[in-house]
């Protein structure tokens, strides 16, 4: 799908708002921090006020890591500009350090200054080789943008650096920071809706990286995908980031918006084989999905608690702890774990602890053991947990311990070691005398394709909901729970990522045999309700669009962003989006949007509103 010029051209440009405008637009106790922010941040969903962080962030994210962040993307842009053109025998470890620090930037993943000096040294010295190597093959370019400085030597770029080497190398490094900033890129590209399309796309690729970050990680061969195809997707991320190195601080071209539009849009597809390629690790590794029900008893300690989304390294702390007397717990997005049979065949997997991400800080405090956090969603750990917790992959925490080399050795040890009688007493999350059903994946749900077909051809069957994503901490986000309590009983509603935990409490009853609410999976697993309506529609002998097929999606981080991306490259129509719009976003680009695929921000308290617009097909 491209947009055309006449889309385009018919919105009036933006000029992008001074620092201190767009400063002044978020509301801070100090009015001096607002005229000259720190940082500005609006990459996630909880943005300050919708529109950016500009003192700290509403993840706790402060401005010296969000100014390593800022300088970080540019040299992970650097490496792709180069390893576009040819990476030469540096590309294993480039294609490694793009992902895992693409990844470490999203919102939520890693807040420890001194890995992002790591990473950002690390790749600084294989820019320098491929640089060289392209040389010496008599390539001369391309020039590295404005943002890319020449680094002081340091101590901190491995990770035996002190304290001390690393905070003083990270002290250098933010003095460099400057120009890699939003507020500062963005006065260079000059246009608003131009620069908020390049963001949009930015945080999509982040998404995807990581996405096929945990589909490397699963190692699962070409069972899973060829080399073929790791290759391609590999050549994609090199060469949007290739784009976004050129455009993201700089003037903008002709039909730069339009331009910019369509790469978000093929970032959509690459996403989508990105997510196909991970269903299909998932499924050449640990099996495939079969409908679970799922315990949520009080935990027994000893016990490990693993959260995020790495189904690869739940896989291994199981294996490492298997015989040693630990229980392991699933929580937040690890939950579609126990769908999995070479997972689910592990007797010291117990069952489920806790609800969703935004709970942590209420609900690790009565984990009995350990808790490691695989991926995002990592909030600022409190004083009850914060000597049980780990991080893992690109995940970090100043202070927290970090696992090397997929050892779990030392987690394993710490959580034998705990006297279960100083921890606070265990509890359980919510509703927990619920058994929550979960495995209805593209497999299983087309398992009995012939039912659902069926339903819908008598008239059983009239809707289909997609009601789910990422969940964030917002009492506004009750919209989702409260439209999917009003869905009509003679509707199925699929969800997915946390924000199934906004629903699989409800008590929805079911429908031809199966329930009406239908757990597809994790957040990357859009790309098995994709599947579903795709055979539905060949089954029923008409396209998706002619599907009576519904979205409401919750977005909170830049997953969600690339999956908003692929939908829209599907040519998905109808979208409802909340629980508030991105603030990268523009008006005049929603616009664009809502015209060409009916994308509109959720009707939040006016959830009756908008189920009563979806049924009539709006």
């Amino acid at each position: 799908c491209h947009f055309g010029a006449k889309e385009i051209t018919e919105t009036k440009p933006r000029p992008i708002r001074s620092c201190s405008a767009m400063a002044a637009a978020v509301a801070a106790p100090e009015m001096e921090d607002l005229r000259a922010p720190q940082m500005m941040c609006y990459q996630c969903e909880q943005t300050n006020a919708g529109r950016g962080c500009t003192t700290i962030g509403v993840c706790k994210k402060n401005p010296d890591t969000a100014g390593l962040q800022d300088l970080q993307m540019q040299f992970s842009f650097r490496l792709c500009q180069l390893a576009a053109i040819d990476s030469g025998p540096y590309e294993e470890q480039c294609r490694h350090l793009v992902l895992e620090t693409l990844f470490s930037t999203l919102t939520n993943v890693n807040f420890d200054n001194s890995r992002f000096v790591q990473y950002i040294y690390q790749c600084d010295e294989l820019i320098r080789k491929m640089e060289d190597h392209l040389k010496h093959g008599g390539f001369e370019g391309p020039v590295a943008n404005a943002t890319i400085p020449k680094l002081p030597p340091s101590k901190a770029a491995g990770y035996s650096a002190t304290p001390e080497e690393a905070k003083a190398s990270a002290e250098a490094l933010l003095k460099l920071a400057a120009p890699s900033g939003l507020l500062a890129r963005s006065a260079l590209v000059g246009d608003e809706d131009i620069f908020g399309v390049l963001e949009m796309l930015t945080y999509g690729l982040k998404g995807t990286c990581a996405y096929f970050y945990h589909a490397e990680d699963l190692k699962a061969g070409d069972a899973a995908y060829s080399d073929g195809e790791r290759e391609q997707i590999f050549q994609e991320i090199y060469r949007v980031g290739a784009y976004l190195a050129e455009n993201c601080c700089s003037k903008p071209k002709e039909d730069a918006l339009m331009v910019g539009l369509t790469e978000c849009l093929q970032m959509g597809a690459l996403n989508l084989q990105v997510m196909k390629c991970l269903d299909a690790a998932h499924n050449a590794l640990l099996g495939t999905p079969a409908p679970t029900e799922v315990t949520q008893d009080k935990p027994v300690g000893p016990a490990i608690l693993v959260s995020g989304h790495d189904l690869a390294v739940l896989l291994r702390v199981l294996e490492q702890s298997e015989g040693k007397g630990i229980n392991v717990y699933t929580h937040g997005e690890m939950l579609p774990a126990h769908s999995y049979p070479n997972l689910n065949k592990f007797a010291h997997l117990k069952g489920h602890f806790g609800t969703h991400w935004g709970n942590q800080q209420k609900e690790f405090r009565y984990f009995p053991g350990s808790i490691l956090m695989t991926s995002n969603c990592l909030m600022p750990p409190i004083g009850k947990y914060r000597e049980r917790i780990w991080t893992c992959g690109p995940v970090g925490f100043e202070t927290l311990p970090w696992v090397v080399n997929n050892d779990f050795t030392d987690l394993i040890q710490q959580a034998l070691k705990f006297d279960q009688a100083t921890l606070a007493p265990a509890r359980t999350g919510l509703f927990s005398d619920q058994k929550l059903q979960i495995g209805f994946g593209h497999a299983a749900v087309l398992g009995v394709a012939d039912k659902v077909v069926e339903a819908i051809k008598s008239g059983a069957l009239k809707n289909v909901f997609v009601i789910g994503g990422c969940d964030g901490t917002e009492t506004s986000r009750s919209y989702f729970t409260d439209l999917a309590n009003e869905t009509p009983k003679d509707s199925i509603i699929l969800t997915l990522g946390c924000g199934k935990f906004r629903l699989n409490h409800l008590k929805l009853g079911t429908l031809g045999g199966l329930p009406r609410l239908l757990d597809v999976g994790q957040c990357n697993d859009a790309y098995g309700a994709v599947v579903i309506a795709t055979k539905l529609a060949e089954a029923l002998e008409c396209t998706v669009h002619d599907l009576p097929l519904h979205f409401a999606v919750s977005w909170f981080e830049q997953k969600a962003v690339a999956v908003l991306l692929t939908l829209l490259h599907l040519q998905l129509k109808n979208i409802r989006l909340g629980p508030n719009l991105p603030g990268f976003i523009t008006p005049n680009v929603l616009k664009v949007l809502n015209e060409k695929f009916g994308l509109k921000p959720a009707k939040l308290h006016e959830e009756d509103v908008d189920l009563a617009e979806m049924l009539e097909g709006k």
